[in-house]
């Protein structure tokens, strides 16, 4: 009876190494589905530690390449109304809050760039060339053909936020094998003096390839609205 059980755990386990993908493979069949991706639309949960702070925040995205976006957070008790509004329209990133009728406008960096994480701007392009690549191993998320890719980065970037160098700093990605393409997304990160900061955005009920109306994906000034123009300060 031994015998049976261990040749039924062997061949288990063959079963399992014959499924399994290395890092290179999971981000080339990523990579090759999101060239073939056009645009997608879902609800997402967005979970933020600062230091000893959490917050947790709801809403809708929007993206369609190369750079445009619409990220609607709405209230918790309501999802009908939106708290926060984000847009970028290839050209500018605004930033409305409708309680304070309050706009921010940024000039958006490279409009060539192809994103890697929506809103995040990591270009596609030369991510292996400043990244490193590796697979993290989630048994929950294994079982269910998801597979977690981290990337840090190489030495030759340097980042710094608020003035202060980034010690550490980790991007991830979850992936379904059913399409290739992201499920959720992570990052997080640590600077000199100790401050440390993570996201994590997880999609739900997505669906790709849309026919979109362009005007999604422009931001009309509410009548009245105070913006601030940050580009001055650029």
């Amino acid at each position: 009876m031994w015998y049976w059980q261990r040749l039924l755990v062997l061949v288990c386990l063959i079963a399992n190494l014959a499924q399994a993908y290395t890092a290179d493979e999971v981000f080339k069949a990523f990579k090759q589905a999101y060239e073939k991706s056009k645009n997608f639309t879902a609800e997402f949960e967005e979970t933020t530690i600062r230091n000893s702070n959490k917050g947790v925040a709801k809403g809708r995205i929007s993206f369609s390449k190369p750079n445009l976006l619409r990220q609607e957070y709405v209230s918790q008790e309501n999802p009908d109304k939106v708290v926060q509004l984000i847009v970028l329209d290839g050209n500018f990133s605004w930033s409305y809050t409708p309680f304070l009728n309050q706009i921010n406008r940024m000039r958006m960096g490279d409009s060539r760039q192809k994103e890697l994480i929506p809103g995040i701007g990591i270009s596609l392009e030369g991510t292996e060339k400043n990244y490193n690549i590796e697979l993290v191993l989630d048994e929950a998320a294994h079982k269910k053909g998801v597979y977690q890719l981290k990337l840090t980065p190489k030495p030759h970037l340097v980042v710094e936020s608020e003035g202060e160098l980034v010690v550490e700093e980790v991007l991830e990605i979850w992936i379904d094998t059913k399409d290739w393409l992201p499920v959720q997304f992570g990052y997080r990160s640590e600077t000199e003096s100790g401050d440390k900061m993570s996201a994590v955005v997880a999609l739900k009920n997505i669906k790709r390839n849309l026919k979109l109306n362009p005007k999604v994906f422009q931001f009309e000034v509410p009548k009245d609205a105070e913006i601030v123009d940050l580009t001055e300060e650029e």
